[in-house]
């Protein structure tokens, strides 16, 4: 369109100007060209504004632009086939996640991945760490911290929907979700891959090394300890502090918040006042004490996701 203030009255489509009426800016020429699957099936558009030409007058789009614009939206529209790919084969692992163990429901792995991406942002934000790298984490925390517990799959169901609670033999069978989530991920072919290991494999350690934190130190392909980090009874030492990575200390202190805040079928939802009093008992002993600080600071936007994503 060479003119989109002048179009031919026969068009079928029309120009809104109200974003250059609200940014002062001036549209003249367009070219947009439809980004399409091998199928022809239409994803999205790419649209480019007000050619140039030497002298930086806006002038109309040539033939040559468009030729040059489909090759580039044949590679967008590849790499987005690839990306919903990627993601319809995530949201499927979570629906076998969910269908394996009830207390994973779509709004639970919803909610977990908003509050990590939230905490993120604001620890990102206080190190003053480049827009740009906090997007990017962004987009692979979420994903990562909804597949926390995938590992679950390979639990049995008579120790995963037992009603009453689990006996020492039993907890330590359901501890080893951790280990089998990672193993998902050995094979590293990107960001998410490494991230959502890194989640599955850290989100049940404690801040303070205490022993209830579980795997700790371990080799991921045997589940054995790593050299050195073994104790005597043989365990993996416990992870501590920043030894544990800051995704899983984020999902942690996610995880447990959304199970408090959650009805499940042994227990009601807490409230509020009590759900904060733990998380402050908890900070420096089970949870990174800056990220239960900054968890307080976003409260009202933790509430706002609930909101969003209601059980």
């Amino acid at each position: 369109m060479p003119d989109v203030y002048n179009l031919p009255p026969d068009v079928t489509y029309h120009f809104s100007s109200n974003i250059d009426d609200a940014t002062g800016y001036k549209t003249t020429s367009i070219l947009t060209i439809p980004l399409k699957t091998a199928k022809g099936d239409v994803l999205g558009v790419l649209q480019i504004i007000n050619a140039q030409d030497d002298d930086k007058n806006v002038i109309p789009f040539t033939k040559e632009d468009e030729k040059t614009m489909y090759h580039f939206g044949g590679i967008a529209a590849i790499a987005l086939v690839r990306a919903k790919m990627t993601r319809s084969i995530i949201m499927r692992m979570i629906s076998m996640a969910e269908l394996h163990d009830s207390k994973e429901t779509g709004a639970h792995v919803n909610r977990v991945g908003s509050y990590a991406v939230e905490i993120y942002e604001k620890w990102a934000e206080r190190r003053k760490i480049p827009r740009e790298e906090i997007d990017k984490k962004r987009d692979v925390l979420r994903m990562a911290a909804m597949l926390h517990d995938v590992g679950k799959i390979a639990t049995s169901d008579m120790i995963l929907k037992k009603p009453g609670r689990l006996n020492d033999e039993e907890f330590e069978i359901m501890k080893l979700h951790t280990v089998h989530g990672a193993r998902l991920f050995l094979d590293k072919q990107s960001e998410f891959d490494e991230a959502s290991g890194i989640v599955a494999l850290n989100h049940h350690e404690r801040w303070d090394g205490g022993s209830r934190g579980y795997p700790g130190h371990i080799e991921v392909e045997t589940g054995e300890p790593l050299e050195g980090k073994e104790l005597n009874n043989g365990e993996a030492m416990p992870k501590k502090g920043e030894e544990i990575h800051l995704f899983g200390r984020i999902v942690a202190l996610a995880d447990v918040y959304d199970a408090l805040a959650s009805v499940r079928s042994y227990k009601e939802a807490w409230d509020e006042e009590k759900i904060i009093a733990i998380l402050k008992e908890e900070s420096g002993t089970h949870f990174d004490p800056e990220l239960v600080e900054i968890f307080l600071e976003i409260f009202d936007t933790i509430k706002s996701i609930e909101e969003r994503y209601p059980s």
